[in-house]
């Protein structure tokens, strides 16, 4: 039945009273098959790999969620390790590529002050382009790293974790140990943080299985590292990009500022660990510190770069103009500032139209009834100015007369009343004889 229900024992359980009659525990089910090995793996002991000063080294990465300036976000946590003394380094990243690759073991080797002849990987396709294990094939540009530094890069077979568990078991000491407890302000505070953990905990302790700390084994691996080359170069990586309209590059969607003189040309970005340069041909344009985006900023504009073209004034003379109309303007000047926003300059200017449109005195009377029911919509100003214009000039007496017999009738009468006689219209009403006229 474990068979047939493909190790399932919830099945082989739900089974076997339909089965066989047999109604038993879950747990005395468990039991009876770990005694019997039924869908028991044997246990092997774990393998232990031994490598001399120098040897070996060992290369991974691990995820982690991290609370960094009050946010949770993901890091990838690099590490790197000596085979031999243990010493380890690491360093924290927002995303981990074959140039992050390439930034971070450059920087662990300079700490190490050497490499050992050959690096254990995973299968990885950052380092690997296909294959895996002894039949894995190094990217071409891994292979001009490894010819650089001078080892080589060996993928361990699929399911043999013992081969990196050099690598792999610090990861849970970091999790315990560093992350636990600790707060970040940003990405820098993270690494400067992790090493000075390196510094002060994890390359002093004492190893119980070696015997001594990986500081006092480093001591005696140290001389035999293969020694770095005279000049490490820096590692970056180029990409081209246009300036746009607003002067501004875009680059894993952060935006560096460009000089005027670049705007819509296409221009060399010169990417590297820490900074972000833009080139014309030989001629340096910008350099900028590279952006990570962890702090909520985007966009970087460096002094020069900015907006070019004609501000409008902080103070615009209409605003200037209306303030001298007295205490109580003003006061509704600095309401409709905050009431409008962005909007303020055209409110601004539509009330100063208003202004130069009416008296004085009708202008501030409606203001002030405006602004006492709460009104900063400048439309309603003008809406009860009108209407007192019309209450004031235009506005018909409401008693009825008779305007044909009144002196200005007569004068602007410029015909004589009209003789309707012949058309009967003089005489009263007539009776209607049943004929259509």
């Amino acid at each position: 039945m474990h068979a047939e229900c493909r190790g399932n024992l919830v099945r082989v359980w739900e089974e076997l009273p339909a089965r066989q009659g047999v109604s038993v525990p879950y747990t005395t089910l468990t039991r009876f098959c770990r005694e019997r090995g039924i869908g028991v793996l044997e246990k092997t002991p774990a393998g232990r790999i031994v490598t001399g000063p120098g040897e070996e080294m060992q290369h991974d990465t691990s995820p982690y969620t991290i609370e960094i300036g009050g946010k949770k976000v993901k890091r990838q946590c690099a590490s790197l390790v000596l085979g031999y003394s243990r010493r380890m380094h690491i360093r924290f990243y927002a995303k981990f590529d074959r140039f992050h690759c390439k930034v971070f073991l450059t920087e662990a080797f300079q700490a190490m002050g050497g490499t050992c002849s050959r690096c254990v990987i995973d299968n990885s396709h950052v380092v690997i382009v296909c294959g895996t294990g002894k039949n894995a094939q190094v990217s071409p540009e891994m292979e001009a790293f490894e010819k650089r530094f001078g080892f080589k890069f060996m993928a361990h077979e699929l399911g043999d974790a013992d081969r990196s568990g050099k690598v792999e078991r610090p990861f849970w000491y970091i999790e315990r140990n560093f992350l636990a407890g600790r707060t970040f302000k940003d990405d820098a505070d993270l690494n400067r943080q992790a090493q000075a953990w390196l510094e002060e905990k994890a390359d002093v302790r004492r190893l119980r299985e070696l015997g001594a700390s990986p500081r006092e084994l480093f001591v005696a691996e140290r001389p035999h590292l293969i020694q770095l080359p005279l000049y490490v170069p820096e590692v970056y990586q180029i990409h081209r990009r246009d300036v746009d309209a607003y002067g501004y590059v875009h680059l894993h969607g952060m935006r560096y500022s460009a000089p005027a003189k670049a705007l819509g040309t296409s221009v060399t970005v010169r990417e590297s660990d820490k900074e972000v340069v833009l080139l014309q041909g030989h001629e340096e344009l910008a350099r900028h510190d590279k952006l990570t985006g962890a702090d909520g900023h985007n966009q970087s504009t460096l002094a020069g770069h900015e907006r070019r073209g004609k501000r409008p004034p902080s103070i615009l003379p209409e605003e200037t103009r209306l303030k001298g109309l007295g205490s109580e303007m003003a006061n509704y000047l600095a309401k409709l500032k905050v009431e409008r926003g962005s909007h303020y300059a055209w409110s601004l200017r539509k009330l100063y139209g208003l202004l130069c449109q009416h008296r004085t005195e009708d202008f501030l009377r409606a203001v002030a009834r405006a602004s006492e029911h709460g009104l900063f919509d400048v439309r309603r100003i003008e809406s009860i100015l009108l209407a007192e214009l019309a209450r004031q000039e235009y506005l018909l007496p409401m008693e009825p007369q008779d305007y044909e017999d009144s002196e200005g009738f007569r004068k602007g009468a410029g015909t004589p009343p009209s003789d309707l006689s012949e058309y009967g219209l003089d005489d009263g009403p007539k009776e209607d004889d049943g004929h259509a006229r």
